[in-house]
Order: C-alpha cells, then structure tokens, then sequence
C-alpha cells in the first residue's frame, strides 16, 4: 500500500494537519456555555415584568437602570432567565461597573434554579479566570453541578478540560474519564463529541494508545454530519489507508466536500488529487459529492 504525503512536505503525523490544538478546541467549546441572551430554560415566571425589561433595552439608547430593576424583579420570583440577564449586565458592564463577582452570584442563581448552561459556564469563568479569580476546584465543582444534572453539553466542557490535562502531562489516565463522557454526550445526539473522540485516538492522548479504527470511525460520523475539518481527516486518511482501505476516488470525494466547507486540509488534498487521477475518477469523486451534499437536504 503506497502513502502520499499533501503538503505541506516534512508532516510525519496526520494528527499534525488538524489545525486546532486542543487548547484553542476547548475555547471553542465556550459556545456550549452559551451567553446570557441564549440557551435559557423556557421560563414562565414574571414573564409580563421580563418583557418590560426587554422593551427598555430595546429603547435607543436602552434604559439600562429600568431593565435591571424589571430583571430583579423577575429574578426574585424565581426565574432563572431574569437571573441569567442579571448576570450578563454585569458581566458586559451594561449600564453598571463591571463586576465578575457579581455576575458569577447571579449565573450561580440561574445555574441553581435550573438553567445548567450557565454552571459550564461559570466553569470556564473560575478555569480562565474569566471576570474571576482562577479557581480550579471551584471551576471543577460548576461543571460538576452540570454533570450531575445530565446537562449533555458539560460532558464535553468538562472531557475537552480533562484530555487537555492529558495532553498537558498532567494526568494522563483522565483520558478515560474524558472518553466516557464523550461516548454518552455522543449517544445523546451531539456530534461534537465525535471530534473529541477522533483527536484522541489519532493523536494517542495521554493514556490512550493511536488507534487508527477508533480515529476512522469517530471522524467519519464527524464528516457525515457535515463537519470541514472531519471531512478533511476522512479524506487523508482514504489517502494514506489510515483507518480505512487506501481509495483515492473516496478520498477525493471528502477532499471536495471538505474544501468547499472551506477546510485548508481538504482544498490541498483535492489538488493534490486532482493531479494523481484521471479524469473520469474527478468527475466520480465530483459527482459523489455533489449526491451527498443533496442527500443532507
């Protein structure tokens, strides 16, 4: 079986063209903590006051003062939505001196009273040392809260802090822990968990040894649910036989999915392709991909 390297040359690793390191993954993966204007609970407490404080802030310029007392208000009959608003005026500075102590106060109401996107986030804000002092056990104790309540998103929060660990030397058996994790998020429907557990079996994080089948199954369900990036592993390793058996014509069917999901690894593989096959194996590999793009539809 023949291996052809895409530049650029001198990689002697497919994990080394993935392009994200963990780290800046795990800053990605703040999105999954949400900001206070998304992801709430639906809520039907003091929702006549709530929308009062909506239409202040709707004014131009908004009437912050007024929107902060409505937010009370509702907060004090008990809505975590008015909790989590409160939290993110004081967060952003939005007519009060910013305050990271008084927004974690109330993203800890709004994470107690149900609205578990913001105990990741006050995860990620006691980690980071976010608008707070850095606290790792306290950080632990958040994505704990969000865990405990099966809040699938904070699986992969916290498994995203667990393999940078790993990664990082310091300690690599919470890998495992990590896996586990991304297994249930993943049977919970979020794909994201694929990539996650791709990288670990390519790369061989921490305790976990390479395991090329494991890599080849996690990024296919990653490249069928749409993901660039996936779809640029997936071509490689259809290059390279990595995982898989060596089809150029697959590979370039990825490679054209990938580059038009605008994937750096893809776009090379699908020149480098279009050099090594002949023209009736473009137009398959073309076609290919042009029917599961509508097959997604």
């Amino acid at each position: 079986m023949t291996t052809m390297n895409p530049s650029p040359p001198g990689l002697r690793r497919f994990t080394k063209l993935s392009g994200i390191p963990f780290l800046l993954a795990i800053t990605m993966l703040l999105s999954l903590a949400m900001t206070a204007t998304a992801g709430e609970p639906e809520d039907t407490m003091g929702q006549d006051v709530e929308a009062h404080a909506h239409a202040h802030m709707a004014l131009e310029p908004p009437d912050w003062d007024a929107a902060r007392a409505a937010f009370t208000v509702a907060a004090e009959q008990g809505s975590p939505t008015a909790m989590s608003y409160l939290g993110w005026m004081y967060e952003e500075g939005h007519g009060v001196v910013r305050d990271g102590a008084q927004a974690a106060e109330w993203y800890g109401r709004a994470a107690r009273a149900g609205a578990h996107d913001f105990a990741v986030k006050l995860g990620w804000m006691y980690l980071g040392g976010d608008g707070v002092a850095r606290d790792r056990e306290r950080a632990e104790s958040w994505f704990r809260h969000a865990l405990d309540a099966g809040h699938a998103p904070a699986r992969i929060a916290w498994a995203s802090v667990l393999i940078a660990d790993a990664q990082g030397g310091r300690d690599p058996e919470r890998v495992f822990e990590a896996r586990e994790l991304l297994e249930q998020a993943l049977d919970d429907g979020l794909t994201l968990a694929a990539y996650f557990l791709a990288r670990i079996y390519i790369e061989g994080i921490g305790a976990q040894a390479v395991d090329d089948d494991l890599a080849a199954y996690y990024t296919r369900l990653g490249a069928d649910d749409g993901h660039g990036q996936m779809q640029g592993w997936l071509a490689f390793m259809y290059v390279n036989g990595q995982g898989v058996d060596q089809d150029l014509v697959t590979a370039a069917k990825w490679a054209n999915l990938a580059a038009a999901n605008g994937d750096s690894l893809g776009h090379g593989l699908r020149l480098m392709l279009d050099e090594q096959l002949d023209p009736e194996q473009i137009h398959e590999a073309r076609q290919r991909a042009v029917d599961w793009a509508l097959e997604q539809r």
